[in-house]
């Protein structure tokens, strides 16, 4: 989908120092409270199901140099995608971002910063962004090529009409809440305990039972990823609710027998 460029107040980028083979003085300050999705591909676009999935309750992330940041992941030239539903009183808040390589926000689906293509990695990104009061959408999406990797995006309030601090944010729980895996999850295709509790992909965990070989691991390396981890007749379709605090939705069941993702 096409999202609408827009640019509001000033951007201002800042060079960012680094010592050689350290991690950068992060300029971003504490990072608001919120809990985000974390999905990574092994690609430099994005592209394709996730290999891994993090849930994460910040972006401050060091991967460190040349490394890979999860389980079936490379460890250069993939990219990760940040996703999460946050409160905002109305008023004006400074966004700063850090990341090396390439990273672009996005509140809303309107893109308000973008570094891809810029050759701009370790650059110090600072942006005020006016915001009515209620639930947001946040997207980052970072890349990394070679070298060090890390990625810090922080927000601070300004100012509103009132000149005053806003008030704490209620508590809320938000979209990305998935369901706490089971402790134990075994079907006729593995053990998959570990990719439930890891929350990564059920191709990691998949053994073959004698009915599917390795050729036939190409159709679960093409699926989503579980998010719903419980067992399942492979291919079934059904309305499942996926996340804790979101309804029901049309599910596909995993020919792993793992559980769902969504159709």
């Amino acid at each position: 989908m096409q999202r609408t460029t827009q640019r509001i107040c000033t951007l201002v980028l800042v060079l960012g120092l680094c010592l050689a083979g350290l991690l950068p003085a992060a300029t971003a300050q504490a990072q608001t409270s919120a809990s985000w999705q974390v999905f990574y591909y092994p690609n430099t676009s994005w592209q394709g199901s996730p290999a891994y999935f993090q849930n994460a309750g910040s972006v401050a992330f060091n991967w460190g140099s040349d490394t890979s940041p999860g389980p079936g992941m490379p460890s250069q030239n993939w990219t990760a995608r940040l996703v999460s539903t946050v409160f905002f009183y109305a008023g004006i808040y400074r966004f700063q971002l850090q990341a090396d390589d390439d990273i672009a926000l996005y509140i809303d689906n309107a893109l308000y910063a973008d570094t891809r293509g810029a050759n701009q990695p370790g650059k110090t990104i600072v942006i005020d962004i006016p915001l009515t009061q209620g639930n947001h959408y946040l997207d980052i999406e970072y890349r990394q090529f070679t070298g060090p990797a890390y990625l810090f995006v922080s927000w601070t309030y300004a100012k509103g009409d009132s000149g005053q601090p806003p008030p704490p944010a209620p508590p809320s729980s938000t979209p990305s809440q998935l369901f706490p895996p089971p402790p134990s999850l075994v079907t006729d295709y593995g053990d998959y305990t570990s990719c439930a509790q890891q929350q990564i992909h059920q191709k990691n965990c998949f053994r073959s039972n004698g009915a599917w070989d390795a050729p036939n691991m190409g159709s679960i390396e093409t699926e989503p990823q579980i998010l719903r981890w419980q067992r399942c007749t492979p291919d079934q379709f059904a309305s499942v609710q996926l996340y804790t605090n979101q309804p029901a939705q049309n599910a596909k069941c995993s020919k792993t027998q793992a559980g769902w993702f969504p159709a």
